[in-house]
């Protein structure tokens, strides 16, 4: 068994066992020092608990989501595409890695939230409320404020989350998976261009 192991090592492998889970709490400290090949006491050297490393994994699971949100959207060419892509890539990320979404918007972690984890998503949320910036003003030439811009950002966000919510609790109107993304995106650009377009105080 390996006797030394890295805080990152730990972090990636808990992630990557979390990404098909459908109850996080049947995930532990001993299946994933046993994934690492060392003992579950090692994982002690950096977190006091399961849920201390709930909470870092949820702010790496941030930093991941934004590094595949930025590779999408450098690969795409035009305004339009880019508006697709962005609202994709949520769909893409959050329907392919159901248990990061659960990580990330259903399950209960604890009640002392590391400041830490709110520094990383209000990085997040920031990064994602510029993207949408800078493609509504490549669209329409038109830089919009951005008090406007982070409230449809948060709006169209959160009905993505209520349409994945209730597919992956069986729940939705649409069954098919590749329905429901096509629905939603073409939904959100919808919403996107309606407030944007409009008076969303």
């Amino acid at each position: 068994m390996k006797k030394s192991i890295t805080k990152e090592q730990i972090l990636t492998t808990a992630l990557d066992l979390m990404r098909k889970k459908n109850e996080l709490r049947s995930l532990n400290l001993r299946e994933i020092a046993r994934t690492l090949g060392c003992a579950h006491t090692n994982l002690y050297n950096y977190f006091s608990s399961y849920t201390d490393l709930l909470w870092e994994t949820h702010t790496n699971l941030q930093e991941e989501f934004m590094i595949i949100m930025r590779n999408n959207l450098l690969a795409t060419t035009t305004a339009e595409m880019k508006q697709f892509c962005f609202f994709h890539t949520f769909l893409q990320i959050y329907l392919e890695n159901k248990g990061w979404f659960r990580l990330a918007w259903l399950e209960y972690i604890g009640e002392d939230r590391p400041e830490s984890n709110c520094i990383a998503t209000q990085k997040a949320h920031l990064e994602l409320v510029q993207f949408a910036s800078e493609i509504w003003t490549e669209m329409k030439g038109v830089t919009p404020p951005t008090e406007t811009i982070d409230k449809v950002v948060h709006n169209i966000h959160c009905y993505i989350i209520g349409e994945v919510s209730n597919f992956i609790s069986g729940r939705g109107l649409l069954k098919n998976e590749a329905e429901l993304k096509e629905y939603v995106v073409h939904q959100a650009v919808g919403m996107f261009t309606l407030y944007m377009g409009g008076d969303t105080n």
